[in-house]
C-alpha cells in the first residue's frame, strides 16, 4: 500500500471526478483530434496508481476499464465505460474515506473468528455453488446471475429449486450448501420507525434482510457479500460491514469477483476484461 495521505488521496479523486467530461459532450471529446476523453481515462489510471500502487486489485481494476476506453471505436460503449470509471473513482472514495487512517495506511480488519463449523453444516470451500438472495428486482437477480455463471460458478436461486412439499425455511436449508452467499438489498419495501412514521425509507424485503443474517450465520462474513442499490437502508446490526454498492457501471462486477476469490472460490479475474 502506498503510504500517500488519505487527505491527499482524496484530493486526487476529487479532482480527477471534476474533470471527466459531461456525458452530453462524449461525442464532441470523440471526433477532436487530441482525443480528451482517452486521456481523462488515462489520468484517472495514473491517479489510482499513485494511491493505490501498481500491483494493487484497484489498479487493475482500472486498467481494464482504461483498456476498454482506448480500444473501443464506438461513441456510445466509449461513453458507458467512462460513467464506469467515474463511478469507480467513487467507491476508491468511500474506499478511502472508511478504510484510510489520516496517514493513508488501510485500518487493519480483525475478523472475529468464525464459529466452528459442526460436520452437519460444513462449508465446501472446493464448490462452485453460490447462493443468491434477491427482493423483486428480477432485472438486477439475472444480471447477477449471469455474472456468477460468466466467470464459471453456479448461482443458486431458491425459487428455481423444486420445493418438493417443504417449508420455504427447510428448502432454504437444503439448497445452502455452498461456498458464498450474494444477497441483494434492492428498495422492493419502504419504512420507518414507528416514532417517525414521516421519514419513510427504501429497503430490502424483510426475506432477504432474514436470509442475510441467516448465511452470516453459517458461512461467516467473509463468505457473505450484500451488493446494495443506492439509498437503500442498511439493517442496523449490519452498518460497519464493508459492502458492494451497485453502480450505474459494472464496478461492482470486479468488486465482488474480488471477493470471491478470496473466498477460495475459482474465479480468474482476467475473464472481467
Amino acid at each position: 500500500m502506498r503510504a500517500i495521505p488519505k487527505e491527499k488521496a482524496l484530493e486526487l479523486l476529487a479532482k480527477t471526478l471534476a474533470n471527466a467530461p459531461k456525458t452530453s459532450s462524449f461525442a464532441r471529446y470523440f471526433l477532436q483530434r487530441e482525443r480528451p476523453l482517452e486521456r481523462w481515462a488515462r489520468d484517472a489510471r495514473v491517479v489510482t496508481e499513485a494511491i493505490f500502487g501498481r500491483e494493487s486489485e484497484q489498479f487493475k481494476e482500472m486498467s481494464l476499464r482504461v483498456k476498454r476506453v482506448t480500444r473501443l471505436g464506438a461513441v456510445v460503449p466509449k461513453s458507458e465505460e467512462c460513467e464506469g470509471i467515474m463511478e469507480l473513482l467513487r467507491s476508491f472514495s468511500f474506499e478511502i474515506s472508511e478504510l484510510w487512517s489520516d496517514e493513508g495506511v488501510v485500518k487493519s480488519v480483525e475478523y472475529v473468528q468464525e464459529a466452528v463449523k459442526t460436520e452437519e453444516e460444513p462449508v465446501n470451500t472446493q464448490s462452485k455453488n453460490v447462493f443468491l438472495v434477491h427482493g423483486h428486482d428480477h432485472g438486477r437477480m439475472q444480471a447477477v446471475a449471469r455474472f456468477l455463471e460468466h466467470i464459471g460458478l453456479n448461482p443458486v436461486i431458491l425459487h428455481e429449486r423444486a420445493s418438493t412439499g417443504a417449508t420455504i425455511i427447510e428448502k432454504l436449508e437444503t439448497h445452502a450448501e455452498v461456498a458464498f452467499a450474494v444477497v441483494l438489498l434492492t428498495p422492493d419495501d419502504i419504512g420507518s420507525i414507528a416514532s417517525d412514521k414521516q421519514d419513510l425509507q427504501p429497503r430490502a424485503r424483510q426475506n432477504v434482510v432474514l436470509e442475510l443474517g441467516y448465511f452470516l450465520g453459517r458461512l461467516g462474513r467473509r463468505r457473505t457479500c450484500a451488493l446494495v442499490v443506492k439509498g437503500v437502508e442498511i439493517p442496523s446490526d449490519y452498518s460497519g460491514v464493508l459492502y458492494i454498492p451497485i453502480d450505474k457501471g459494472d464496478g461492482w462486477k470486479f468488486h465482488l469477483a474480488r471477493e470471491l476469490k478470496a473466498a477460495g472460490l475459482p474465479v480468474d479475474l482476467n475473464q472481467l476484461a
